[in-house]
């Protein structure tokens, strides 16, 4: 038994140097259409990522290390900074029990997800809740997305993972209208 874990471990070590070693197509990241829902006291906000992890992420989700996106989130209202706040999805593969866990910063929330697409789907998304200032009227919104280096043991490397979004961080901006909502 000890010899299958140790096998699928080595398996996913093994498929993250291969990645780094490989040719690679690399992906195109970009965000939907921004999602706002202001209620009196906070605003509700949906941010999904398109072709993020479309080519050779799976290797790295299995790769054992803990995997980070990270979202940062700025409320902009002219030239000010009025909120500003980065959440991280991190996705951690388990080869005893082939599953993937999620955590998510801006829920603290633990999820175990056994289907690779699921994971895509999970990852992709962030939503979350941003406290309301009485005094916004008209603001912009601009979430940016960007991946975290992965520290691998054996070689001891750190693998720069934007290097598969070919060094772009996606960004998005919306304005809103918090008037209307009032």
């Amino acid at each position: 038994m000890l010899e299958g874990v140790i096998g699928k471990v080595m398996a996913g070590w093994m498929s993250l140097s291969a990645l780094m070693f490989s040719p690679y197509s690399g992906n195109e990241p970009a965000f939907r259409a921004l999602h706002l829902r202001a209620g009196e006291s906070y605003i509700i906000l949906q941010a999904k990522l398109d072709k993020a992890f479309d080519n050779d992420f799976l290797d790295v989700f299995n790769c054992g290390k803990p995997v980070t996106v990270n979202f940062k989130i700025e409320v902009r209202n002219g030239n000010k900074t009025e909120h500003s706040s980065t959440y991280r999805h991190t996705v951690t593969y388990d080869p005893m029990n082939a599953v993937w866990e999620l955590v998510k910063s801006g829920t603290r929330q633990r999820d175990i997800i056994t289907t690779y697409q699921k994971l895509l789907a999970e990852v992709s998304m962030l939503e979350c809740s941003i406290p309301r200032d009485v005094n916004w009227k008209h603001v912009e919104f601009r979430v940016e997305a960007w991946l975290q280096p992965v520290q691998l043991t054996q070689p001891d490397k750190t693998v720069d993972l934007m290097v598969l979004w070919k060094f772009r961080r996606p960004a998005i901006k919306s304005a809103f209208n918090l008037q209307a909502t009032s």
